[in-house]
């Protein structure tokens, strides 16, 4: 069977949630390639909230001031690790597929895919007549190169492992390529979509000047400072995009992004936080834009060095975290609290036997009796660049107080965090965003030798339940399997995870076209060929 964008599994009546873990209902496939695989039993944990929109209009130009910024900026998708990357990329280059608002694969330069009987091989027929804004042509070569190059070491991808499993990629034919895997995935596809994968021609290294077969070409660009990108004249979906020109640019201080939408200096802003939620809101000309999400904001230890090495000191932060006051006055409510480990609970696969971590000074105190660290100072990297962990950490350094935890909160630069800071320093807050699947998620973060493992975690039985997930299409197995990953995570002492957040990110009433995603902001990323403005 064939799948393309008329029957992903957006029909007969099955709602879904944002991950291809999900338990089928009757009368949904149990078994569904290239998509969200399998039916939800409930409705959308996401009820996302909708905008009216006028009819799409050509022209103008969209400022967005992000809240992280980097002098790593790069338009090499295998380096991409932020919100700015994601979104610089998606703009400039095309996919295999896009990943839409349920967590399912939609055609995009692949115009469908059929999997073999066993999902270890994939054929994705790609669409005709692509051109690159140089004028060439895309080639099934540069498609092979662009899937391939993530598994050369010199490259130090990082969605390395996400190819892992990957022992071939060909072209067949004219207009198709095939991908063989070494063990079977049913996600394949929706691995596809991940930002990484941007298509580039065939034997790129040099990113300094990039082409792209995307929505846009660039102008100008000033890693950390500003990106400009305009119309590509030769994008392949017909009469987008409908802005002439996206600039980007950061600001970091929550308060001064705020105002400058307010002020109408941007028509878009990442990370809308406290007072400037309620401003926006309050706001004819300026909207808050709301997407629930199993994004999280967590504090890691990593478990290589001391004090990282104490799994008691771990524990004890996670019983220092006062939850319900961090998800009320950091989050002002627009998140869900979490249990020390990244799979929430609207999920099919939530370890629900799990007994819900909850602020404990008593059980803080024992395990930091068992720690040994006495009145020693521990030392917790945050910054403004790992949303809302300035905020966090202060409830935590008070708690911490309390139980008679000596911490000490170190302001890090947000311009070098992600490569000075997390996973080099002993204990340090980290951000993630939400993944199609979880599947995805945890092998990015919690494989051993995964680059974004940043607690340098190495169980070699959960890597194997890991890798297991994809594979394993027993639904029932498939929860047994996911509730021992949850229970291994929240019981290492490697991770203290307080909430998942809500993305709230703040745009001009005159932007139209976005759709919430739960993988990332403003759409998850992938919103420059959607919007206009009226």
């Amino acid at each position: 069977m064939i799948y393309t964008h008329s029957n992903q599994p957006l029909e007969m009546g099955c709602e879904m949630v944002n991950s291809s873990d999900l338990l089928p209902v009757e009368g949904c496939s149990r078994r569904r390639f290239g998509g969200a695989v399998l039916a939800a039993a409930a409705a959308s944990a996401f009820p996302f909230q909708a905008f009216s929109q006028t009819l799409p209009k050509r022209g103008g130009r969209v400022r967005l001031a992000l809240a992280q910024q980097s002098t790593n900026d790069t338009f090499d998708s295998a380096k991409f690790t932020n919100a700015n990357d994601y979104i610089r990329g998606s703009s400039l280059y095309s996919y295999l597929v896009r990943i839409d608002a349920h967590g399912a694969a939609q055609p995009e330069v692949a115009i469908s895919w059929e999997p073999s009987a066993d999902a270890r091989k994939w054929t994705f027929k790609i669409r005709p007549g692509i051109k690159f804004s140089d004028g060439s042509a895309l080639r099934l070569e540069d498609i092979v190169f662009s899937v391939m190059r993530h598994k050369d070491a010199a490259v130090a991808s990082s969605a390395k492992q996400l190819v892992q499993t990957v022992e071939s990629v060909v072209a067949d034919g004219t207009s198709a390529v095939v991908v063989t895997l070494s063990e079977p995935n049913v996600d394949f596809p929706i691995l596809m979509g991940s930002l990484q994968f941007a298509l580039v021609k065939a034997g790129t290294t040099d990113f300094s000047k990039p082409i792209g077969t995307g929505p846009f070409i660039l102008k100008s660009f000033q890693p950390g400072i500003r990106t400009t990108l305009a119309r590509n004249p030769g994008y392949w979906r017909e009469g987008r995009p409908y802005i002439d020109e996206l600039e980007m640019f950061s600001i970091t201080d929550a308060s001064a992004r705020a105002n400058a939408l307010l002020a109408g200096d941007v028509e878009m802003i990442t990370d809308l936080r406290g007072a400037g939620i309620d401003q926006v809101k309050a706001n004819s000309a300026t909207r808050a834009f709301v997407t629930p999400s199993t994004r999280y904001t967590a504090f890691q230890l990593a478990v290589d060095q001391p004090p990282g090495d104490k799994s008691d000191l771990g524990l004890a932060l996670s019983h220092l975290l006062d939850r319900q006051r961090i998800l009320d006055t950091v989050l002002k409510g627009y998140g869900e609290i979490a249990n020390d480990h990244p799979i929430g609970k609207s999920s099919p696969f939530f370890n629900t036997s799990l007994p819900q971590r909850q602020l404990d000074l008593d059980k803080a105190k024992f395990h930091i009796g068992r720690s040994g660290i006495g009145q020693a100072p521990v030392e917790i990297s945050v910054s403004e660049g790992v949303v809302y962990s300035v905020e966090m950490g202060q409830i935590l350094q008070r708690e911490g107080s309390r139980a008679g935890l000596n911490i000490q909160l170190r302001r890090e630069p947000t311009d070098s965090y992600w490569t000075a800071v997390a996973g080099k320093r002993a204990i340090f807050a980290t951000n993630f965003f939400a993944r199609p699947t979880y599947n995805l998620l945890l092998s990015l973060t919690w494989k051993t030798g995964s680059q974004w493992n940043y607690s340098h975690f190495s169980n070699p039985s959960l890597d194997k339940l890991i890798d297991a997930t994809r594979s394993t299409l027993d639904v029932e197995k498939r929860k047994a399997m996911y509730a021992e990953i949850q229970s291994t995570i929240h019981n290492s002492g490697a991770i203290a995870m307080p909430c998942f957040l809500s993305y709230v990110d703040g745009v001009s009433a005159s932007v139209n076209g976005l759709v919430p995603n739960p993988t990332g902001n403003l759409g998850g990323f992938r919103f420059s060929d959607e919007i206009w403005i009226s």
